[in-house]
């Protein structure tokens, strides 16, 4: 008989057999040299990305503090020139930041329709005893300017190494400053009557009338060795008879020049505006008339911004 109890061969080892779930031990990660060409390729795609991110957030740092420092330039020439008009551009050569960090700027540019500027005369007070004379204009318009400016100091007064600036004085703006240079002038309309270039001073006329009186002067500026302005006589017109100043012939008669010059208030046949006209620091180098007017050209060395 069998004995119903034995433990059978299957039995025993299923009695000794683990029933828990099986656990898969995780494989540790491959190296770099163990990684596959695949994944090695997109771990150096990640980092390389990440290295362009930063690179562009330091672009756009340095990029943001170079505006901001232009812009700071901008606001400081304003400040230094409150006669600049709302649309004039301020330019600058080069990186401005390392500029700023040696406190100067290697150039300036500056665009402008109109800037008004102190004058030395402003600065000398004018003639006390008279009010009168070039002295007595304080400031001076000039129009469709260009000025080009290095060694500029960041630090007021702001002092300038170098300047070389072109604008026109206006033709209304010319007769004020000639009043002022005669005062006992009558008042003046003057016009071009040729326009000049760069090696031609051109010629204008200023004309009155007096007790009804037609009269004109024909003027042609001259630049003096002192950095001034001279407007010199060369015709003057009296009741349509034409006078020449520098006629060997031109007496002291009803139509000689010196009773034709009395016409205007002078006794001379130069009207003299000195540099005192012109910013402080600045004298001209050229002066020739233009459609515009007169047109200047300004030079100056190691002259203060804040002081124009």
């Amino acid at each position: 008989m069998t004995d119903r109890h034995a433990s059978t061969p299957d039995a025993a080892a299923g009695a000794g057999r683990d029933e828990s779930p099986d656990v898969v031990e995780p494989e540790p990660e491959a190296t770099d040299a163990q990684a596959g060409p695949g994944r090695r390729r997109r771990r150096w795609r990640r980092a390389l990305a990440a290295l362009v991110v930063l690179a562009c957030l330091a672009a756009g740092g340095v990029g943001g503090a170079e505006h901001y420092a232009r812009g700071q330039v901008v606001q400081t020439v304003r400040a230094a020139l409150p006669g600049l008009d709302d649309d004039a551009a301020v330019t600058t050569d080069g990186a401005v930041l390392p500029q700023l960090l040696r406190h100067e700027l290697k150039t300036l540019s500056i665009r402008a329709n109109t800037l008004v500027v102190e004058t030395g005369g402003g600065a000398d007070g004018g003639d006390d005893a008279t009010g009168s004379g070039p002295a007595a204009v304080t400031e001076l318009e000039l129009t469709n300017v260009t000025a080009n400016l290095t060694g500029v100091s960041t630090a007021d007064p702001y002092r300038v190494g170098g300047v070389y600036a072109s604008g026109a004085v206006g033709f209304e703006e010319l007769e004020r400053i000639v009043a002022a240079a005669v005062p006992d002038a009558p008042d003046l309309t003057i016009t071009p009557e040729a326009y000049g270039s760069t090696t031609e001073p051109g010629r204008m006329v200023a004309a009155t009338t007096v007790l009804g009186v037609e009269a004109s002067l024909t003027l042609e500026p001259v630049v003096t060795d002192a950095g001034g302005l001279e407007l010199s006589v060369v015709t003057v017109n009296v009741m349509g008879n034409d006078i020449d100043v520098g006629a060997d012939d031109a007496g002291d008669g009803l139509f000689g020049v010196g009773t034709a010059l009395s016409y205007f208030g002078l006794d001379t046949s130069v009207v003299e505006i000195g540099p005192e006209v012109l910013p402080a620091g600045l004298e001209l180098s050229q002066a020739y008339v233009a459609r515009d007017g007169m047109r200047l050209t300004l030079i100056g060395s190691d002259v203060e911004l804040a002081a124009w």
